[in-house]
């Protein structure tokens, strides 16, 4: 347990100063992209949130499926992403990598009816880089726009479940979380042949601090023994977030060296983002298939499908007149499938061969990006998942090792504008207790 914590702990550290170092230059706007959705499981599963409701998994997208946890099993989860992007446009492309740690959580059953889970989630981030030189008819000039920083959600959920019986199970869950960090989009001139390294430099720098809330729901209803139909739900009501927008213009005789900078102008202004209401709506569809015997061993396989529609309303500031900014509509679109060899994983662990412990996912999304402005071009990012499980079976421990790929392609449809191929990588880890080490056991003596 002392060794969890130092990990749960260390991983906040971890995400809060981490920053994923590529994304679309497109996240300039605003308080920058939105997060869909990056734990291995979901993201395999074409970043599928409102359905994927499991007792081996901490949704924290969906607060209603805190209450279906196991009773008794603990679960930490912990996930890492990565991205390999190759940008191209007009001729011209570039390769961006990097990897950050994107989750922490933890989940617990508090009764037969209740659950909750806390951490930390990432909720926007911005990280790109790119330049263009200009020809002034004296000087040539190189812009460079740089931008980087994330929002990030340290939430605390709770679940109920007013209906639950052996066909049908109602849950109900809500998180309220501090919503904190900031965006930073600056822009550097520079002369390009110059004999000095003298040149200027603009930041606008976004800040918010406030608290924040989502809700969900699910309903599961079995059908027969064969058959499970859920429908999820997720809503974030309008809200706004207290924030600060800095604008600062320096000049310095060596631009690359931030300790000379010379300071032009400094602002700060006082006001608010206000983000317009989010929802997913969800179903997940699960068979058991017929089972299958293999000598004196018996296989229980199972098939699950999901699909999902997300919408985005956008995002708009207030803070000046000259300073404010609104981001579009955005919407999403989900599917994928899940594939067990053997539901019973337990009962069977000694007779199943490797490749039949495992779960394999596959998925496929589309997501039209927002508007920034009224004539522009919408983009789309649209792709494939694949990915697996691998369970954790010593000691009757619900552990397991998540894996997932995407590969994924975003662009507008002009031959002229910027294009991005990507290959995503994410690792997600969910640490629980074996069956003879419970963490939050409460002890009774006869």
């Amino acid at each position: 347990m002392r060794y969890s914590l130092v990990l749960f702990f260390s991983s906040i550290f971890l995400i809060a100063n981490g920053q994923l170092s590529s994304s679309h230059p497109l996240s300039s706007y605003g308080i920058g992209e939105y997060n869909t959705g990056s734990n291995a499981i979901s993201t395999s599963l074409g970043f599928v949130n409102a359905s994927m409701i499991d007792s081996g998994f901490v949704n924290y997208y969906n607060p209603s499926s805190y209450s279906r946890l196991s009773k008794g099993n603990t679960l930490l989860s912990l996930g890492i992403d990565s991205r390999f992007s190759m940008y191209s446009q007009g001729g011209v492309s570039e390769n961006k990598i990097g990897s950050v740690v994107d989750h922490f959580s933890l989940g617990l059953k508090m009764n037969k009816r209740m659950g909750m889970s806390f951490g930390l989630k990432p909720y926007s981030k911005v990280r790109y880089e790119f330049s263009e030189n200009i020809y002034t008819g004296v000087d040539s000039l190189r812009y460079t726009y740089t931008g980087l920083g994330s929002l990030q959600d340290m939430y605390l959920g709770f679940a109920i479940s007013p209906i639950q019986s052996a066909n049908t199970h109602l849950s109900l869950g809500f998180n309220t979380s501090y919503l904190f960090g900031y965006v930073s989009n600056d822009r550097k001139s520079e002369l390009i042949n110059g004999s000095t390294d003298q040149g200027g430099i603009s930041k606008d720098i976004t800040r918010l601090s406030a608290f924040h809330y989502e809700l969900g729901a699910h309903l599961q209803q079995n059908i027969g023994s064969m058959h499970k139909v859920l429908i999820g739900f997720i809503y974030e009501p309008t809200q706004r977030f207290n924030g600060t927008l800095d604008n600062e213009l320096y000049t310095a005789s060596n631009i690359n060296s931030p300790e000379v900078y010379d300071t032009i102008s400094y602002s700060r202004i006082n006001g608010f983002v206000e983000v317009l209401n989010v929802y997913e709506l969800g179903i997940k569809y699960q068979i058991f298939l017929k089972e299958t015997k293999r000598k004196s061993n018996t296989r229980r396989p199972s098939l699950t499908l999901f699909a999902s529609y997300k919408k985005w309303n956008g995002i708009q500031s207030d803070f000046e007149a000259t300073s404010n900014w609104e981001v579009g509509e955005a919407d999403k679109w989900s599917i994928g499938m899940s594939y067990s060899p053997e539901t019973k994983l337990f009962e069977n662990v000694a007779t199943l061969k490797g490749f039949e412990k495992l779960n394999y996912r596959i998925g496929v999304y589309q997501m039209n990006l927002p508007s920034f402005t009224s004539n522009s071009s919408n983009y789309v990012d649209r792709g494939t998942t694949f990915g697996f499980g691998i369970p954790i079976l010593a000691q009757m421990s619900l552990s397991s090792l998540n894996f997932a790929f995407v590969l994924g392609q975003r662009g507008n449809g002009n031959e002229d504008s910027l294009k991005e191929n990507y290959l995503g990588f994410n690792f997600g880890m969910v640490f629980s207790p074996s069956a003879f080490e419970k963490w939050f056991r409460k002890r009774k003596l006869d």
